[in-house]
């Protein structure tokens, strides 16, 4: 395992083996990122070897817990840079760990991404999966598409996640026959550059003896894996504009504003959070939610990188939401805060920090800090900044949201009449675009 990052965590996981297999996506050119989710299906949804889909579901079902993809991509602390991986993540009794490593085996060196019918079924399914979400998880969409524009690791999310990934699958669908020899060789291209044991990462979560039974078979399952070289891709973000407007056949909207605020003068800290949730279960409720008549008004800040969002959902204003976001730094600089108040935010604060999790999630949580660069000694300092929180850290947090006021990017999804009542009363303020 010379080449090949092994993580191991010793816990007790009631007889079950984790594994997480982890690949580098940044290793793909910038072009490939939107065909990742229909590669990750495609390991495990197309037949592998011998054995075609039924089959191999079978035999998965049959000796595994179970075998699935999951991307995961993050800004890495004090960087611009972000850690990609698509995650093969696994589980099984130890007693079937071999077995294990053979059907993973036989997933990354011979799924049958050449089966054209499965492809096509794949790029279907994920187009509509896409298109249902827009309405039930619009502020999901928006909040991916503001961020896009401060962080490589935010652009990628909705390069694979968005309405990018969206519009790519629709093109895809409209003329599959024609774009399929360029999907079957962009899948046998992510391989040959993922599947390697000089870019992967293997997270293992078991107690300690059957670690030592099951070190030797890992050893032996990474040796026949491909070893290449792996060079990282430069991914260009690509900034949109200042205020998108995008087009559903919906009655209601989901209006976002963002910026990075680390950009516009906020000292990082953990007391930020604890302003964050104040703002979430008081003024944007409040305001949002109980007097505009939302279905959820909310924001979001992301502590690696700096990026946060105003959001709201289902929400039947526009003009009149992105008012209240620019009305937010007058709140925090009113805002009396008592001790009472200041502690119950604290207290909720710490609770979604330190939240209890079950073995598997500690050992997949602790790969994840490991790619992000975060520490034990930097969350001990978070937590010390978030137990020390005090009224002059939300006058701070205030004064970076008036410079968000002025500099931040609105993204709207929503009905047609209402992005042209809003430019009607502000002209040229949205660039719309239509969706569905």
């Amino acid at each position: 395992m010379a080449d090949t990052q092994v993580l191991y965590h010793d816990l007790a996981t009631n007889g079950v083996l984790y594994l997480d297999l982890a690949f580098d996506l940044h290793v793909l050119p910038a072009d490939l990122l939107p065909y990742v989710p229909l590669f990750a299906r495609a390991l495990l949804e197309t037949g592998a070897g011998q054995q075609g889909f039924v089959r191999l579901s079978q035999r998965v079902g049959r000796t595994t817990g179970g075998i699935r993809p999951k991307v995961w991509i993050s800004a890495i602390l004090d960087s611009q840079f972000a850690t990609a991986r698509l995650f093969l993540r696994a589980k099984a009794v130890p007693e079937k760990g071999t077995e294990l490593l053979a059907i993973l085996r036989d997933v990354l060196l011979e799924a049958h991404l050449n089966n054209q019918e499965r492809l096509k079924q794949l790029v279907l399914e994920e187009k509509a999966s896409k298109e249902s979400s827009l309405v039930s998880g619009g502020s999901h969409f928006v909040d991916m598409r503001i961020r896009a524009n401060f962080h490589e690791a935010d652009w990628a999310e909705e390069q694979i996640g968005g309405v990018s990934y969206l519009w790519f699958l629709r093109k895809l669908a409209a003329g599959f026959e024609a774009s399929w020899p360029t999907l079957s060789a962009a899948m046998e291209r992510i391989r040959s550059l993922l599947v390697t044991r000089a870019g992967m990462l293997c997270n293992v979560t078991i107690d300690a003896a059957s670690w030592r039974r099951f070190k030797p078979e890992l050893t032996s399952f990474l040796a026949a894996l491909p070893s290449s070289p792996v060079a990282q891709s430069s991914w260009q973000i690509g900034e949109g504009p200042s205020s998108e407007a995008l087009i559903i056949p919906a009655s209601v909207n989901y209006v976002g504003k963002g910026a990075n605020l680390y950009r516009l003068g906020l000292t990082p800290s953990g007391a930020a959070h604890v302003v964050v949730k104040y703002l979430r279960t008081t003024w944007l409720w409040d305001m949002v939610r109980v007097q505009g008549g939302a279905y959820g008004g909310f924001c979001a800040f992301d502590h690696r990188s700096g990026n946060f969002t105003y959001l709201s959902y289902r929400d039947p204003n526009l003009l009149e939401t992105l008012d209240i976001y620019d009305q937010t730094p007058g709140f925090l600089k009113r805002a009396e805060l008592d001790k009472t108040e200041l502690t119950r935010s604290i207290i909720g604060t710490i609770g979604d920090v330190d939240a209890y999790q079950l073995p598997d999630a500690k050992g997949y949580t602790s790969v994840q800090r490991y790619l992000v660069g975060e520490a034990d000694d930097i969350r001990q300092r978070r937590r010390d900044e978030i137990l020390g929180a005090s009224v002059a850290d939300f006058r701070a947090f205030a004064d970076a949201l008036a410079e968000l006021t002025a500099y931040g990017q609105v993204v709207v999804l929503g009905s047609e009449q209402a992005i042209q009542a809003a430019n009607t009363h502000r002209p040229g303020f949205l660039h719309a675009a239509q969706v569905v």
